[in-house]
């Protein structure tokens, strides 16, 4: 298994440790990846488009143009999965735009085909359950694991074309099999609030808040994510939802990879924990001692 990886923007500029724990998971599973030389943003899905669809498409197509070299990238943002699959959907449906966008990028010597795959690297991992069981020499026993899908990581589904996105399971199906359990919650498919975060900060605050309290009720003790947005908005705005709000929410917040590396057997101060806003030791002191 053979990959290339577009990190995107937040990742490497605000939690590598994401990163890192993600390339301890793909080594054990034998999953090769390697880096693609000058990719930029993807760019953002959430506001580019309806401000400038043009340079958004441009832009997408440019990066797609660095993965066809290979074929097939994968990603652990689900708003680059969705960009990247979006503007190939849309230029390979628009051969006129297609033409025109292709006429951009031969300004700087770049032209898109429409041949790249991009992937969410969870259903890399997803595919390769089976082997995460094998490799589980700890077994997160004790953590109850509120499983946050995220709006980019299933949707639009007919572009996605992934997992069910009303009833989704393949996250929860992971959480199990490192020997976590997955903790249902009322609010488990709305969203975190982090698009709202660019306009409205207190309504962006307002949804955190009604996930924190979903999640408080349904007796988890900390959250996993698969997209660097959802994890910002829930580990660093958890204390700003706590003080808006009068609430003293402590929970958690692991990237997917986190946690299947912590199964595998890496320690702590390996993957970075110790760099969450919202400490994890609480938790994760219980599983070690069962």
């Amino acid at each position: 298994m053979s990959y290339q990886l577009f990190l995107g923007c937040v990742i490497p500029a605000r939690i590598p440790f994401v990163e890192a724990s993600a390339r301890k998971v793909f080594d054990k599973l034998g999953i090769q990846v390697k880096d693609i030389k000058g990719a930029s943003c993807c760019p953002d899905p959430t506001g580019m488009p309806a401000i400038d669809l043009t340079s958004w498409l441009a832009l997408g197509a440019r990066n797609l143009s660095l993965i066809e070299t290979d074929g097939k990238a994968i990603s652990l943002c689900s708003g680059c999965v969705e960009t990247l699959k979006s503007v190939n959907h849309e230029l390979k449906k628009d051969a006129s735009k297609k033409d025109e966008i292709n006429g951009v990028l031969k300004k700087i010597g770049k032209k898109y085909n429409g041949t790249a795959q991009i992937d969410h690297a969870a259903r890399i991992l997803y595919e390769n359950v089976d082997k995460i069981k094998e490799n589980v020499t700890n077994p997160l026993t004790g953590l109850k694991v509120a499983v946050h899908y995220g709006c980019h990581y299933l949707r639009p589904s007919e572009i996605i074309d992934w997992d069910d996105p009303i009833e989704p399971t393949t996250l929860d199906t992971i959480v199990e099999a490192i020997g976590a359990d997955s903790i249902d919650y009322t609010a488990k498919m709305d969203c975190c609030g982090n698009p709202c975060s660019k306009t409205d900060e207190t309504l962006a605050n307002e949804l955190t808040y009604k996930k924190l309290r979903s999640i408080k009720e349904s007796g988890a003790n900390c959250i996993v994510v698969v997209c660097p947005a959802c994890y910002l908005q829930f580990d660093i705005n958890q204390h700003a939802v706590n003080k808006q709000f009068n609430e003293d929410y402590n929970f958690p917040v692991f990237y997917l990879t986190e946690l299947i590396a912590l199964a595998f057997g890496y320690d702590e101060k390996e993957l970075g924990l110790r760099f969450h806003r919202t400490k994890t030791k609480s938790v994760l002191e219980g599983p070690a001692e069962t």
